[in-house]
């Protein structure tokens, strides 16, 4: 038992975990949140286009109208959910206590 013993601990042991980490590169959230936006209401407008196409008749593809209105659809629901989630996560630090 006498054979087991812990070495002290210096500064230079701890030194690599406080070593600054570099920037991520690449966008930030807010750029990725303002992108992924985008996105959904360009799905937003070709659903929109796709439906009053076949509404005029200009084209006679139902199922690419309903592909595109259902995309769109489906890009709504997901962003809502995340919404949901960062809206319950921002009242879940306020009722921290600090």
């Amino acid at each position: 038992m006498s054979d087991l013993r812990i070495p002290a601990v210096g500064p230079a042991a701890l030194a690599p975990l406080a070593a600054p980490q570099p920037a991520p590169s690449g966008p930030g959230f807010g750029e990725a949140l303002h992108q992924a936006l985008d996105r959904v209401n360009q799905a937003q407008a070709t659903a929109d286009q796709a439906s009053q196409d076949f509404s005029v008749g200009r084209t006679q593809d139902a199922a690419s109208t309903l592909i595109a209105v259902e995309k769109a659809n489906l890009a709504f629901q997901l962003t809502l959910q995340v919404r949901n989630r960062l809206v319950e996560a921002y009242q879940e630090v306020m009722r921290m206590q600090v």
